[in-house]
């Protein structure tokens, strides 16, 4: 079978959290938010949890035990157990799943208001939207790249969803920001084998630059958004 294009493009260290790895602290800290983010869902026993564009399912382990995780993603992706039709939607009932979890695809997307949307369809009422995506992050495909956000904006186009927005939260400070983009602006330059040298001696210069910085200003100018947003109403089967 032959790999599909979107595949062989995306870079295979994007969630790497490597001690070699130019996103390492980034990786890190996402991995941080969407667990406690995946906490304040409250999955119940037997729950669902549906990952709309699940790449390579960067946060599987991250889902409860006795809580079901199912990877959907365009087709050819093989960590996927449901492949997304050709108009982007997901060939399954509404009101399957209690989180619906969306990692660093909304600005791939080309029709944002259709993809969540979808998102809301298959959430149950009272389930969560796990959401991050870019801020201040540079251009990249996968297969494209079209979007970017500020906080009121993203909570914006969440709330016209239909979604209430619970909590908000951002991933890499504007100076951290920046030393990451200028790192990874500038990796590129050098010989291949010094570049894991490289992003080992920025790495922590990132870290602690951010950790200098509170949530409540890292969240308005940051390399990554993220979000817990509710669809309003109780789920039938528990009230």
């Amino acid at each position: 079978m032959t790999t599909p294009a979107y595949l062989e493009q995306r870079p295979a260290h994007v969630h790497s959290e490597s001690r070699w790895s130019q996103f390492r602290y980034a990786s890190q800290q996402l991995r941080l938010v969407v667990r406690d983010l995946l906490a304040a869902a409250a999955l119940p026993a037997g729950g669902r949890v549906l990952d709309y564009g699940c790449a390579d399912s960067p946060y599987a382990n991250e889902v409860p035990a006795g809580v079901t995780y199912v990877g959907a993603d365009l087709p050819g992706n093989p960590n996927a157990e449901v492949d997304l039709l050709a108009d982007g939607t997901v060939p399954l009932p509404d009101s399957l799943f209690d989180v619906v979890l969306s990692t660093q695809v909304l600005e791939h997307v080309e029709e944002t208001a259709r993809y969540l949307q979808e998102c809301h369809r298959l959430l149950k009422p009272g389930g969560s939207l796990i959401l991050s995506t870019h801020g201040i992050m540079y251009y990249h495909r996968d297969p494209e790249d079209y979007w970017r956000w500020t906080r009121p904006g993203l909570e914006k186009v969440i709330s016209d969803a239909g979604f209430e927005v619970a909590e908000t939260r951002g991933v890499l400070a504007v100076v951290a920001a920046a030393i990451q983009i200028f790192q990874d602006g500038t990796l590129w330059k050098l010989p291949r084998r010094l570049q894991p040298l490289y992003a080992a001696m920025m790495q922590p210069v990132i870290r602690f630059v951010d950790r200098r910085y509170e949530e409540a200003s890292r969240v308005d100018n940051c390399l990554t958004i993220a979000l817990r947003a509710v669809k309003p109403g109780q789920d039938p089967a528990v009230s």
